[in-house]
């Protein structure tokens, strides 16, 4: 209990010294202050019936200049309703399908290593290494599954759901919140060297409505054991995966007869924290004139005082009961770090290639060089079609001959157009591809998407998209070209 006046002490929530607590508290077995529950001071005042209410335990709390106050800790705090008693739809993994079925890839780029995740078929972990034309590609699994390992496991929860329908659903930190989520397990990938056994990897699906199945983190918590943790929108539809407001509880404390409604100590704390705030508003812009001064009346008065430069007084803090704050809301992903700068150049120069495709075809592009489709076969053996080269007069022809493909400020999004790809067996002419580089914002700056279709026969479309592209939209002329920034910003 003593930790927990201690923090107490640190917060706005709870501004108080513990300097007292009887024995008899032990006797109540009040539950220990949760972290996650945020309890905010009530100053009920001498005029209170709460006393008599059979909903709370009673606490005696002594503040360091002697004032005695009884607060009332509710019995049941902290206890949210689920909604699951009302929820008659699909399980998690249900939810899950259609994006299993649909095999979509994402990509997370690092310094060193990209990741690979295709949902429902594998995950892999490679780096390229250029020495002028010639390439090396050093490439791990972490872990396959497939649709029928799914179904199964389908199958199994569908049964566990009916013995027991409300299970305890795991959680992991994020952003220091505890929240929900469901694993999908993806084993046997490429042999560890320092286990002798097979890499794998826990797909941790957490609710995030504008999510895109990005991948979040992703952390080596053993030995060639991964976790990765996926933002889906598609586990929001369930109530025990969504992420919940963070629960707030009201502390109701009764002065004793003769005591201030409010702790002394309080209100000086009260009017320097307003004296702060004023200070901060003239540093964020607010250059009007006039000072302001605040002072605490006499002890046995609960009020602070705000004069301002004609001297007039108005109260600040009066009532007996602190006006209700507004509600918590879960804040789960700030603000990312930057951009990685040598990650930015390396695309831009062509040097850092991205690869994309889950079937037998996959396919590679390097940022105003090549994109090329290639099969590797289990001897080694590669089998490469090159879809277009960039060549900077076609590309401008192109732009000439299709002027709504042009750059506009405001876009999120520029065409390139790549040209001279290997001859179409079909129609007798070189392939083409555009390239669609879209300014994806998201949760974690080094996710990237991409997808090819193929609208004519040999005439391809590749769709790139990545925060990588936002800042480089600034730097970008109406045809589409960047240049390169000196910085680039997250």
């Amino acid at each position: 209990m003593q930790d927990t006046c201690r923090r107490a002490t640190m917060t706005p929530w709870l501004i108080l010294s513990c300097l007292a607590v009887p024995a008899a508290l032990a006797a109540n077995e009040i539950k220990g202050l949760d972290d996650s529950i945020l309890f905010r001071l009530n100053w009920a005042g001498t005029g209170t019936n709460l006393l008599e209410s059979p909903d709370y335990e009673k606490l005696l709390m002594t503040t360091t200049n002697n004032e005695k106050y009884e607060c009332l800790v509710p019995i049941s705090y902290g206890i949210e309703e689920d909604g699951l008693d009302s929820y008659k739809g699909q399980n998690a993994l249900n939810l899950l399908m259609p994006l299993f079925k649909k095999q979509n890839c994402n990509l997370r780029l690092e310094s060193y290593w990209t990741y690979e995740l295709c949902h429902g078929m594998h995950i892999k972990q490679y780096h390229e290494e250029r020495e002028g034309k010639s390439a090396r590609l050093h490439e791990y699994s972490l872990g396959e599954t497939s649709m029928e390992a799914l179904e199964q496991h389908l199958t199994i929860l569908v049964e566990s759901l009916k013995v027991n329908p409300k299970p305890n659903i795991p959680t992991t930190k994020i952003e220091g919140i505890n929240m929900p989520y469901f694993v999908v397990n993806y084993t046997d990938g490429t042999l560890c060297d320092l286990t002798g056994k097979p890499r794998s990897s826990h797909v941790l699906f957490v609710c995030y409505e504008d999510g895109r199945h990005d991948i979040y983190s992703i952390k080596e918590i053993y030995t060639c054991e991964y976790e990765i943790v996926i933002l889906s929108p598609l586990l929001c539809e369930h109530p025990a995966y969504r992420p919940r407001d963070l629960p707030q509880t009201d502390l109701h404390c009764v002065p004793f007869e003769g005591n201030p409604v409010r702790p002394r100590n309080l209100l000086q704390a009260e009017a320097e924290s307003l004296k702060l705030r004023s200070h901060g508003t003239v540093l964020g812009g607010d250059t009007s004139t006039g000072s302001v001064k605040l002072k605490v009346l006499q002890d046995n008065q609960d009020k602070v005082v705000v004069d301002d430069e004609e001297g007039e007084a108005a109260d600040d803090t009066t009532p007996e009961a602190t006006p209700s704050a507004p509600k918590v809301k879960l804040n789960l992903f700030p603000p990312q770090p930057s951009i990685d700068q040598k990650l930015v150049e390396d695309f831009l120069n062509g040097d850092y290639c991205l690869h994309g495709g889950s079937g037998w075809w996959k396919y590679e592009f390097c940022y105003g060089r090549k994109v090329e489709q290639y099969h590797e076969g289990k001897d080694g053996s590669r089998t490469v079609i090159l879809l277009g080269e960039f060549n900077v007069n076609d590309h401008l022809e192109w732009i000439t001959k299709h002027p709504e493909k042009r750059y506009k400020s405001g876009k999120r999004h520029v065409a390139h157009f790549y040209t001279g790809g290997s001859i179409c067996d079909l129609t007798g002419q070189p392939r083409t591809v555009e390239v669609k580089l879209k300014c994806k914002e998201t949760s974690s700056p080094s996710s990237v998407a991409l997808y090819l279709l193929e609208p004519v026969t040999c005439q391809y479309t590749l769709g790139v998209e990545t925060s990588i592209v936002c800042p480089l939209l600034e730097t970008a002329d109406e045809n589409g070209l960047f240049s390169k920034p000196s910085t680039v910003k997250g």
